[in-house]
């Protein structure tokens, strides 16, 4: 008889579900607004309504749901959430799984993508590998050694919130330098803003990039050494293998080709193969995805 697990992805905008059988085969897939201008009540509203529709008639016995943040639940607050205010309030999520028969498990949507993209392509190729999310913000997972690494308060890997500049451009969070505030999407329009007074999105600026443009060419060669930099340390610190790359701005062909050398030339210790630099495969579904692992994992169905 087959078993049956929701994978839930919470965004500032949308939210996302799907139903997965045992073998992690993906049955159906659903999304809709999930509204937090309108209150909490309401984004419970829509999780809840989604669930239920994505289900159908199939039993599920646990939901997985990724969230922008980190929740604590000591706290019942979901911290890191700058973009969407509201998640960052006390109650969203214990409402939620008070109105849900089956267990919740929730995760940051970094980890959820690291999960998906370390099945989908690195698992036997790879045991040590950091997923990066570059889209509105910056974050990432860790998997080492083959396990979901999140530290005793859920908040390793937060490579975003890493400086690489102590007296560097203002963060959304309050620090100075951290790699977000040079490498996110809105972060690479505003450094372009600066230089062309033209504001425009990072597939366009990649689009100057290959015209020839000097603003778009200072911007983005700079943004190569920087994350060159950045993944360096990473690899320094964590002895990683490979590093995927998701999110919107993940879809500049650049990264792949120009970071890897840079990372390499400033790694420590013994010699190493250049650090191979992966596109995610699993585009949107990602987040999903890893989190109906969390809740396949929840009901013994996969070890992580």
């Amino acid at each position: 008889m087959s078993r049956y697990a929701v994978g839930v992805d919470l965004g500032g905008t949308k939210v996302e579900a799907c139903l997965v059988d045992e073998t992690r085969r993906v049955l159906a897939r659903k999304r809709r607004p999930s509204e937090p201008a309108l209150g909490r009540e309401k984004v419970v509203e829509n999780v809840l309504e989604l669930v239920a529709e994505t289900a159908g008639e199939a039993r599920y016995e646990a939901v997985g749901m990724g969230t922008p943040g980190t929740y604590s639940v000591a706290d019942d607050i979901m911290y890191g959430a700058p973009h969407t205010p509201l998640y960052e309030r006390p109650g969203l999520i214990s409402l939620l799984r008070s109105k849900l028969a089956v267990p919740l498990v929730v995760e940051n949507d970094a980890n959820c993508l690291a999960l998906a993209e370390f099945f989908a392509q690195c698992h036997g190729r790879f045991s040590t590998v950091m997923a990066v999310i570059l889209g509105t913000g910056m974050g990432s997972g860790l998997i080492l050694e083959n396990r979901l690494h999140r530290g005793p308060n859920g908040n390793a890997g937060e490579i975003g919130h890493t400086s690489i500049a102590i007296d560097g451009r203002l963060c959304e969070c309050g620090r100075r330098g951290c790699g977000e505030t040079y490498l996110s999407g809105p972060s690479l329009g505003r450094r372009y803003a600066e230089l062309s007074g033209e504001a425009l999105a990072p597939d366009r600026i990649f689009e100057r990039y290959q015209a020839g443009d000097v603003h778009a060419r200072r911007v983005l060669d700079e943004s190569c050494r920087i994350m060159g930099e950045l993944f360096a340390n990473c690899v320094n610190t964590l002895d990683l293998q490979a590093i995927v790359l998701g999110g919107g701005v993940s879809n500049i062909s650049l990264w792949y080709d120009q970071v890897p050398p840079i990372t390499t030339k400033s790694l420590f210790g013994i010699p190493r193969r250049q650090i191979p630099i992966l596109k995610a495969v699993l585009g949107d579904s990602a987040g999903v995805l890893g989190a109906a692992y969390l809740a396949l994992r929840r009901m013994g169905l996969m070890d992580f």
